[in-house]
């Protein structure tokens, strides 16, 4: 069952979040960080590290391939 209040903008009131890219409820040690594009939440099996250019950080599949 899941539990509608978890999005992939927020943390739950436990740490939960929901992937943007693979929408799998995750706990906070397994997100990665948020993306620096959309700002929602990405697992740490989903997240694609920016190194080139700024902002660095994480971006989730989608914006991936929007801004390749």
């Amino acid at each position: 069952r899941i539990n509608m209040g978890i999005n992939s903008r927020q943390l739950s009131i436990d740490g939960r979040a929901m992937c943007v890219s693979c929408r799998r409820i995750k706990n906070l040690e397994e997100l990665a960080d948020t993306c620096i594009f959309c700002e929602r939440w990405v697992c740490k099996e989903c997240a694609t590290y920016r190194r080139q250019g700024s902002p660095f950080g994480y971006m989730c599949k989608s914006c991936k391939r929007k801004y390749k």
